[in-house]
């Protein structure tokens, strides 16, 4: 566990989409048939779909960022499909290898309902997804990689990013400074942590950019842990339980006074 098990909390945070996931194996005979036979399992509950290109497999190791070897199939990679509960907050993803549940913020004024309203969803949906998949005559999908994804929006009045990040973020003291006379345009930062027990890998990633809605600077803060599945479906709780802490301290670590004020600590 992290050394620091508190749970920071804010009455404004600016989490705007939380994930939780499994990548697995054994479902080869996976067809497009079976998007629409799951649908009808869960429509009543989810009854909007999107079609997205499938995600990459991430590797099943400690090691950071190399993808797999190509893998050769003579059908073209299936979609990921997403079920969509009204008006949108909470969604299952689904493809061949992959399924996440996520509450994600629609509208300025949705309140994040905490991590255990995710955490539940995935449950439920995981579960589910093993019934139909025994119901249909398909093999039992094996977990290979529990995934738990934070992304946060921090948006201030009047600040410009890359300009004003280390208001925001306090693990350096200024933006490096270059020979051109005008300040920095664009950035992008990864750090990799392992974790402990061979547990799993922590990944930061902060970029910039402008908000869709009304072009407003943002700085986008992405935490991500990926672990392996050990002892299967038994392991959801204690493994999403370690990974939220170090997700949520990390995010606390890492954030200065200035932004805990601007989101309301308690």
């Amino acid at each position: 566990m992290p050394n620091d098990p508190r749970r920071p909390l804010f009455e404004r945070p600016p989490v705007v989409e939380v994930a939780c996931g499994v990548q697995f194996e054994g479902l080869i005979e996976w067809r497009t048939t079976h998007y629409g036979q799951f649908w009808t399992t869960i429509k009543d509950q989810f009854p909007e779909t999107e079609d997205h290109p499938p995600l990459p497999r991430v590797r099943p190791t400690l090691t950071p960022t190399p993808p797999f070897q190509p893998e050769w199939s003579p059908l073209p990679p299936l979609r990921r499909v997403f079920f969509i509960k009204p008006p949108g907050n909470f969604l299952i993803q689904l493809q061949q290898n992959r399924l996440f549940y996520n509450w994600r913020k629609v509208a300025d004024s949705d309140d994040y309902p905490r991590f255990e309203a995710p955490l539940a969803g995935f449950r439920s949906a995981w579960a589910q997804f093993n019934h139909f998949t025994s119901e249909a005559g398909l093999p039992t999908p094996a977990p290979e990689i529990w995934e738990l994804t934070y992304i946060n929006h921090i948006l201030d009045e009047g600040a410009q990013f890359p300009r004003d990040v280390w208001e925001y973020l306090g693990f350096y003291e200024k933006s490096p400074e270059a020979t051109p006379p005008t300040p920095a345009t664009a950035m992008a930062i990864q750090f990799v942590w392992p974790l402990e027990n061979e547990s799993g890998l922590l990944t930061l990633d902060v970029k910039h950019g402008n908000r869709l809605s009304d072009r407003r600077d943002v700085l986008i803060m992405e935490l991500t842990v990926r672990g392996p599945a050990k002892g299967g479906s038994n392991g959801i709780e204690p493994w999403f339980e370690i990974a939220h802490q170090h997700i949520v301290n990390t995010f606390d670590k890492l954030t200065t006074r200035r932004a805990h004020q601007l989101w309301g600590e308690l």
